[in-house]
């Protein structure tokens, strides 16, 4: 009775957006791409199954937004992770302004080279990266769309229900330099929907990477700031070697862009930088 009471005071102006994310992205945040999350973000399992037609979850925070609900879905480490929320409340105040041009925008895009496992039967399929734009007067909330069960099945034919387009590969510069190690050049190229790439400091060390993201969590193209400290679980490594696990704490202070034209994370003026999936480069470079 609360929420509907909550619903039915909100202007029409807005959208009403959930507000919740994965559990696993609350010490990975760079898997969305996305420069901070709200202070009181929730990190529920439950995050994954809302619907629009539940009750009000007690776990989740539902507010009231003047830009664009967003609900987006990371294949990652064998299982599906979302975050849904009011965008303006991820990114730093005044750095961009997302523009949707009808009520919705949705992209996906195919990941090829993982598997997630789906439906009571556990079964392993080749996933989708999706992103989700929602902005409209109603007092529905608006980004609980897609879900684990609108996924099980490949490829999901609930997203032809959100108009949702697939993106078009890409070629993209691919490189990255740490600190002295490794190279910031245009030998290699990779191929994806979007071309990324970070230009910044690394735990307070230099740090450009380019490369590709199956997905972005931006409506057209973007730079933003980000300031981002992530752990990482490492060893044992090695079935050979013995050791205790522990984290790596990882500080990313850059700017932060996406782009959707070939070779465009090319050039050093434009920074273009970040891949969504920086763990193994990370790691790499830092144990």
């Amino acid at each position: 009775m609360l929420f509907v009471f909550f619903l039915t005071s909100l202007p029409l102006t807005e959208s009403v957006c959930v507000q919740c994310a994965s559990v696993s992205l609350f010490n990975q945040w760079q898997l969305t791409g996305l420069p901070r999350f709200p202070a009181n973000l929730p990190f529920t399992p439950k995050c994954a199954s809302i619907t629009v037609d539940d009750t009000f979850p007690s776990a989740m925070n539902v507010t009231q937004c003047s830009s664009v609900c967003f609900e987006m879905i990371i294949p990652f480490e064998n299982q599906y992770n979302f975050v849904r929320g009011c965008h303006a409340d991820f990114i730093e105040v005044g750095s961009t302004s997302q523009r949707v041009p009808s009520d919705e925008k949705c992209v996906y895009s195919n990941v090829d080279d993982q598997l997630v496992i789906v439906g009571d039967d556990f079964k392993e399929v080749k996933p989708v990266a999706v992103v989700h734009f929602v902005m409209m007067s109603t007092m529905e909330i608006s980004n609980a769309k897609i879900n684990t069960k609108t996924l099980s099945n490949v490829p999901p034919p609930f997203l032809n229900k959100l108009n949702c387009s697939q993106t078009k590969p890409i070629n993209c510069v691919k490189s990255v330099y740490y600190d002295g190690t490794g190279e910031d050049n245009t030998k290699n190229s990779c191929s994806s929907g979007y071309c990324t790439s970070v230009k910044g400091k690394l735990n307070g060390k230099k740090y450009v990477e380019r490369g590709c993201a199956s997905i972005a969590p931006y409506s057209q193209d973007t730079c933003v700031w980000m300031n981002i400290n992530s752990s990482y679980p490492s060893g044992p490594g090695s079935v050979s070697v013995s050791r205790t696990k522990r984290s790596l704490s990882v500080v990313l202070e850059a700017t932060e862009c996406y782009c959707t034209t070939a070779y465009c994370n090319s050039s050093s003026k434009a920074n273009l930088l970040f891949a969504l999936v920086v763990m193994s480069t990370t790691i790499r470079f830092l144990y």
